[in-house]
């Protein structure tokens, strides 16, 4: 387990499946993920054992997010698109239960998971996209040192329209320096 203030990271086990079932096919959180359309028991079972696949292969790492104090699931991350070339990955994160939302869970995670990134895996690069609506989450990206480094206009539709997608990066070294400080 990788421990932050807040939050643990554990690998994501088939037992996490009710909960991760629970909150995450609820519209509130779809919404800022890459579809709003639900997912099945048996679809989210194979997405589980896919990340196993992943992790083995060293492509993905994906995370379930813990409650440090008493374990209760809060959510899932990971670092996946793994290039062991140029040493980048993208990122992605999700507090599943609107009730853990502003709270610090999400800024405790990234920083866990950005210390695993670039303290564990030596990467030097990792990205990740976010839909323009979603300023709670670009707040806390700007907030652990990620930058905004251009967007992918109107590409994602939802609820009726077109939004842009916001591309953002942190290096290995802006990262580092920041935990000198």
């Amino acid at each position: 387990m990788f421990e932050g203030k807040k939050v643990l990271l554990r690998s994501v086990e088939l037992s996490d499946l009710d909960d991760i079932l629970e909150h995450f096919n609820t519209i509130d959180l779809r919404k800022f993920i890459s579809t709003p359309l639900p997912y099945s028991h048996e679809e989210e079972e194979q997405w589980i054992r896919k990340t196993w696949e992943e992790r083995q292969k060293g492509v993905a790492y994906h995370f379930a997010i813990v409650k440090k104090d008493t374990r209760e699931f809060l959510g899932t991350c990971g670092l996946f698109d793994i290039n062991t070339i140029t040493r980048t990955a993208e990122l992605g994160i999700a507090i599943h239960a609107k009730k853990n939302w502003g709270k610090g869970f999400g800024t405790d995670t990234m920083t866990v998971l950005l210390n695993i990134g670039f303290k564990f895996l030596n990467l030097h690069r990792i990205e990740l996209r976010v839909f323009e609506f979603n300023k709670r989450a670009i707040r806390t990206y700007e907030k652990v040192g990620f930058k905004m480094v251009g967007k992918l206009r109107q590409a994602h539709f939802s609820d009726g329209k077109y939004h842009d997608v916001i591309l953002m990066d942190i290096l290995q070294d802006e990262w580092l320096s920041r935990e000198l400080k």
